[in-house]
């Protein structure tokens, strides 16, 4: 399967801002133009009208709105007061009541909104991390089921090519039978193999069918895949650069770069619990009437909360316990990538050697065997049998070729997910 860096999109540097923005107008478009689908527009129909994708863009946009709710200073209070209300002469008794007017302002004097609004940007940048780990993961999910797709093509492919096989076997003992050459006991004995070699095709183009849908699904339209077949057969099988320098990559993993980020809106919250301790004093100012004429005054305050008993101490201390999990955290996401990374790369490594050895050494091995059964067979130097038993070995071979494909492009793909870059970019030293 040929590599396809750029439709990969993997994340490299940062957060992608532009791939965060949500799109409505494109949903249900489709990208295939013909009943074949080649891995590029596989990747950005699921990139583009993924639903779970969808379901983060919006959430990082509710962060933003988040991270501008977050910096607003508050409201002033207007308040208005009348006292000494006589009764019985509503509209002179009020008149005559004693009023006031005022206006109250909270003083943030220790930057609390800015502080405020660090956190909710620290939170929107961590839900950015979380975008790009889910589209990795999209792409990732949507790289495999290509892979399968491959895969059951390949495996309807050989079966029809063993019906092929096996029809033309029946076919040459028919009319040995014909001819009186052979026993109708060894025609019936070849109806056995074509039935199962069939059965195989049938079942080989269900998994197809299923491999289709699982792909169809990874856009949100598994109940109607708007392809026939994938484009880009099997191969080259490219020898693998070195762990040394995949390993350093680990650190591009979204679930390792957001650490950053964690750690960042950690800080930022135990800032704010800090700051929290002090009060907020709110300034006052209005206007005053006694109740008589000519009794006007300017009135002024100041209300200031008394830090006696609550001076934020336990939320201060919490937000240092959770900095120091954080940064705990930190080290547990690059052991798990690197666990993960080391375990994936060795099953890369077992695939590409078991490709080359059916290549080079199995797979030739029982092409020339069954070729030369089949013309001695032709020449009446060996039975069917023997024929059959080459053709199952030839057959049993290329499946498992098939197979081996299929796990080294899987296992490739879970690599280029830990490290969230094509192979095709790490150097080999």
């Amino acid at each position: 399967m040929p590599d396809n860096d750029s439709a990969r999109g993997v994340v490299s540097e940062g957060v992608n801002r532009e791939a965060l923005r949500p799109t409505t107008e494109t949903a249900g478009r489709s990208l295939v133009s013909s009943d074949t689908l080649a891995l590029p527009d596989a990747l950005a129909l699921a990139l583009q009208e993924n639903p779970r994708l969808q379901s983060f863009a919006w959430e990082v946009r509710a962060r933003e709105a988040q991270a501008l709710q977050a910096g607003l200073y508050p409201n002033p209070t207007l308040s208005a007061e009348a006292e000494d209300l006589p009764t019985g002469e509503p509209l002179g008794g009020f008149l005559g009541a004693e009023q006031s007017v005022r206006l109250g302002i909270p003083l943030e004097l220790w930057g609390r909104p800015w502080k405020q609004r660090d956190v909710a940007e620290a939170e929107r940048d961590l839900a950015g991390w979380d975008y790009e780990a889910a589209r990795l993961d999209v792409t990732t999910q949507a790289t495999k089921a290509f892979i399968g797709v491959l895969a059951a093509q390949e495996r309807v492919r050989l079966t029809e090519e063993l019906v092929r096989l096996s029809e033309e076997v029946y076919q040459t003992v028919s009319r040995q039978v014909e001819a009186g050459e052979v026993s109708p006991v060894e025609q019936t004995r070849t109806r056995v193999p074509l039935s199962e070699a069939r059965i195989q095709r049938s079942r080989a183009r269900q998994s197809l069918e299923s491999a289709r849908t699982t792909l169809a699904g990874t856009w949100g339209r598994p109940e109607a895949p708007p392809f026939e077949a994938v484009t880009g057969p099997f191969g080259p099988v490219r020898a693998l650069p070195p762990l040394s320098t995949v390993r350093p990559l680990a650190a591009r993993n979204p679930q390792v770069a957001r650490q950053a980020a964690n750690i960042q809106q950690a800080e930022a919250q135990l800032s704010l619990e800090k700051v929290s301790r002090y009060p907020v004093p709110e300034v006052t100012a209005g206007w005053q009437r006694f109740g008589g004429p000519g009794t006007e005054a300017f009135a002024a305050g100041i209300a200031l909360p008394l830090p006696l008993f609550d001076r934020n101490q336990g939320a201060t201390q919490r937000a240092r316990y959770r900095l120091q999990r954080t940064i705990q955290e930190q080290r547990d996401a690059r052991v798990r990538v690197d666990t993960a990374l080391t375990r994936s790369y060795r099953q890369l490594a077992a695939a590409y050697s078991e490709v080359q050895t059916i290549r080079k050494e199995t797979l030739p091995a029982a092409r020339s065997a069954f070729t030369a059964i089949r013309q001695g067979y032709r020449e009446g130097k060996f039975g069917y049998l023997e024929v059959l038993d080459a053709q199952r070995t030839l057959f049993d071979v290329q499946r498992q070729e098939v197979r081996a494909l299929s796990t080294y492009y899987q296992r490739r793909a879970d690599v280029e997910h830990l490290i969230a870059t094509p192979l095709a970019k790490v150097p080999d030293e």
